[in-house]
């Protein structure tokens, strides 16, 4: 069994990106990271990728940690916004992997804090085909939540509709491994919630918390969710 991470990043600054991938080498044997902005991201089109350093940041500290690294950097936006770029990272990993190994989805903004020492044993243990962790963020309330980041590399497996809605075909239709929970049925879950994810969007710079919120103010109109 192999875990591959699909790391989605932009402009981001390199410490963060060091921090990042340094974390997902305690569970990842490889990691894919991609680059480029979301085609509605304020200023997408002037700059369509990040620096050149980001790009050298992610390769060295995953040859640092012993990790495998492919990195994507296009020459243009993603026209279909973030779904488009989450469902390539599934798509190219699914490239180089089998049956027996999982995807572990990471954003730049987010860190392993805790990945406990059996956690590779769980996964290859499993009959589920997805997995929860806990995401945390650093406020006045601590506040902590399950969130689906594992899933099986099944064939096939994919993102549609929102950035978030992670699909694969089953023999009866669609299977949903990660939805929204007013419109799919999603697959139940192995709980691995002593694997801690750190959320640290609220540390962001007040610029690039502004342009954040400028992009998630459209996804009403980029993101339509139905039935599966």
């Amino acid at each position: 069994m192999r875990v591959i991470g699909l790391l989605s990043w932009y402009e981001e600054p390199a410490s963060w990106l060091a921090e990042c991938v340094a974390s997902a080498a305690r569970l990842c044997d490889h990691l894919i990271a991609v680059d480029g902005p979301y085609a509605r991201f304020p200023g997408a089109v002037r700059k369509p990728a990040s620096g050149i350093e980001q790009a050298e940041t992610i390769a060295h500290t995953a040859s640092g940690a012993g990790m495998g690294c492919t990195v994507h950097v296009p020459r243009q936006p993603w026209w279909g916004n973030e779904v488009e770029k989450r469902d390539f990272m599934f798509r190219l990993g699914s490239t180089m992997t089998g049956p027996d190994d999982w995807f572990l989805r990471i954003d730049a903004d987010e860190v392993l804090t805790q990945v406990p020492a059996d956690t590779r044993t769980l996964l290859a243990a499993t009959q589920q085909d997805v997995a929860e962790v806990t995401m945390w963020e650093r406020d006045d309330l601590d506040s902590q939540f399950p969130i689906r980041v594992l899933f099986r590399a099944l064939p096939g497996i994919g993102v549609q509709q929102a950035h978030y809605v992670v699909t694969a075909p089953g023999e009866s239709g669609t299977r949903v491994l990660c939805g929204n929970d007013t419109k799919h049925r999603a697959d139940p879950a192995e709980a691995l919630w002593d694997v801690r994810l750190e959320h640290r969007t609220r540390q962001r710079s007040p610029l690039r918390r502004r342009l954040k919120e400028d992009y998630y103010a459209l996804l009403p109109e980029i993101e339509q969710v139905r039935e599966l």
